[in-house]
This record gives C-alpha cells, structure tokens and sequence, in this order.
C-alpha cells in the first residue's frame, strides 16, 4: 500500500504549500502537489480518475524536495504513485505507447536503432574513434535523434582535445522513459542488457552529453533497479571536458563575442549536484561570457521538458519553458541559453521559437565553435 510505504511523508506533511508555490507545473495550474498530498492524508488515492492523471503531471525535477521545510521527498511518492496505477490496471494511454515505442525500436521515438548513429556520416572530415579506445561515447536516444548537433559537437570536442573515444554498434534506450512512467520492471530488463553490452565493450569510462542517460545510469539504476556499472566510472561531457581543459586549451574562442546565460539541468544539477563543471567550461571559452539567472543550482527552476512531461502533457511543458524564458532569462539581456541537457535544449528551442524570441539556444559541447 501506498499509504504504509509512504506513511511518514503523509504524515509530516504540514499543508503549508511551499513545494507547491515552487511547482512548474503548479504555476500553470495543471498540478498541486499539497492537494495530490492531502488525497493520500485522506485516503482517497485509490480513485481512478486521480490516479489517470494526477500523478502524471510532475516533472519530476525535485524541486518541491529542496524548497521543503520538512524535506520531504514528494518525487518518490509520485514515481510510486504512478507505479500503483499501472499494476492497479490504470494505464494512460501515452504511457503505453512510449513502452511499446521502446519495445519496437529500443527508443521513445519510434525510429528504428541503426538510425541513431547516422548523425556521423555528416560529421566533415568524420568522427575519429578507437576501437581500442578504453572510453564509451554514450550518445543517448534524444542527442542522436532529435538534436545530432549535440553529439557532433560532442565528438569534435573530444577529437580536439586528443581524447580517444568508440561507440557502440546499436545503442540502445537507457530506459529513463520507463523509469520516469513507472514501468520498472521492464527497464530492470533494459538496464542487465546494457550492462552486458557495455561489459563486452571493454571499458573502463562511459561518457554521455545526455543529462538523462548520466542520472540513470550513477543514480537510478543502482538505487532503484539494483543494476551497478562495477570498476566502469561514469562521466557527464560536461565533467570530462572540464577535467581536460587548461585555460581553453583544445577549445575553439568564440568567433564573436557572447553573452551567455547557463541553465541547470534538474538531472545533471539538483538530482546529481554537477554545477562547477558546465560553468568552467564556459568561463574556459575565450569570448563567451556568463550571465547568472537569479535562481540557479540546487534552487534553479525546470525547464518543464522531465518526467514525462514531453509525452504526457507537451503543451505544459512549453508553457513551463516559456515562462522562465520570460521572467529569468530575457531580463538578463543575454545572447544565448547554454544548456547540458538535450531535453532542455529541445524544449528551449520549441518555446524560443514560438515566442519568436532572438535568444539562441545551445548545448555545452557548440559553445567553442560559435
């Protein structure tokens, strides 16, 4: 039972409503998390119609947890929420399709696999890799999808600072999709035949541009599905290129000069607490400079893009983006949002976009190429 496994976080929660005052989601009015709360005080959780929609609607960023007075950890309870929906025969339709999608093709897109390594072939000159190398480029579904201008700038930027580096022939979903919907069982699946093929691979480092893929893989797996990457280390693009620059050596100046403003992934920075790293590299870059929103780290707002959020409710999710855009970005003059995440980054542009914004939007890796 929810209510047992949950029972003293029901039970602390005071009503106060500062996780809620903190809530994208909230601040669009689709969600409340001190009413979501207050139904399980109440035990009325068991209605279908809350259980269809409720739960479904966090972003899953953490936020509420950091802004707690009792600190509270309401994320857990939304991941079991929706959890106790499926097994209770409650199964929302976009999240069925998302499984599936990665049961048909191994990513949330429905593309076939081979086509996530297509991003290389337009890469001038190619994508030097060792098939000896002891590194594993990890690309992830969105980067190489949706957004192949991260990965390309990612593989440029590990070539131009001499790092060696393969791939794997068909990569597959990490299953965070799952994860975030709920879907535990079969992404336990997911994450042992990763294991196995990352073991096969010999490495000793896996290295990702995907905030998503990072978190899953340090946090998620070994906390929740009991799945560790023994003696392999795991390494954010932004962390690696941190550790390999000196004063932006092997990082090209920028061919302009640029007023930037970084954003904090939730999975990268609140979730995995790499806030330095991004910021280094950026201040690394000669001709770039950074511009702080006046709510970063730990208390940095969501983009709106995490959760599920993209699939489950994709207008909220631009209305959420819109909305910081608006109150913490434009204020700031700024160029360019700088991000480490290629869900934000997708969700940056959509909303820049249909704000007909001039900001730009990129990822880490683009910056010494600008």
């Amino acid at each position: 039972m929810i209510t047992d496994r949950f029972k003293e976080t029901i039970r602390r929660c005071a009503q106060c409503g500062t996780c809620t005052a903190g809530c994208p989601t909230s601040e669009q009015g689709v969600f409340n998390i001190r009413r979501m709360v207050r139904t399980l005080q109440l035990d009325l959780h068991e209605d279908k119609e809350f259980l269809a929609k409720i739960p479904w609607l966090c972003t899953l960023c953490e936020r509420c947890s950091v802004l707690c007075y009792e600190g509270l950890e309401i994320p857990k309870l939304v991941k079991a929420l929706r959890e106790h929906a499926l097994k209770n025969g409650v199964k929302p339709e976009k999240a069925m399709m998302l499984l599936e999608a990665i049961r048909r093709a191994e990513n949330p897109y429905t593309s076939k696999t081979r086509t996530k390594n297509t991003w290389h072939e337009s890469v001038p000159g190619g994508v030097r890799m060792s098939p000896n190398a002891d590194l594993l480029y990890w690309v992830g579904c969105t980067s190489a999808m949706m957004a192949p201008n991260i990965p390309k700038a990612a593989a440029g930027t590990l070539n131009n600072l001499g790092i060696e580096f393969k791939m794997l022939d068909n990569e597959p979903c990490c299953a965070e999709p799952l994860i975030c919907f709920g879907l535990l069982d079969e992404a336990a699946k997911i994450a042992s035949k990763i294991l196995q093929k990352v073991r096969q691979a010999k490495v000793k480092r896996i290295v990702t541009s995907c905030s998503g893929c990072y978190y899953t893989f340090t946090r998620t797996y070994p906390e929740v599905l009991g799945v560790k990457f023994t003696d392999i280390e795991i390494l954010h693009t932004s962390q690696l290129v941190g550790q390999g620059i000196k004063d932006g050596s092997g990082l090209a100046k920028a061919k302009k000069p640029l007023k930037v403003t970084y954003h904090d992934p939730c999975t990268l920075g609140r979730l995995s607490g790499i806030y330095d790293d991004p910021r280094k590299v950026i201040q690394a870059i000669e001709g770039v400079t950074l511009v702080e929103m006046p709510l970063i780290r730990e208390l940095a707002t969501c983009c709106g893009s995490g959760g599920g959020m993209w699939t489950y409710d994709y207008k909220t999710a631009l209305e959420i983006c819109a909305a910081k855009i608006n109150r913490e970005v434009v204020p700031l003059g700024v160029d360019a949002i700088v991000t480490s995440c290629p869900s934000c980054y997708l969700n940056f542009k959509r909303s820049l976009a249909k704000l007909k914004s001039s900001i730009k939007i990129y990822d880490l890796t683009e910056l010494g190429g600008l």
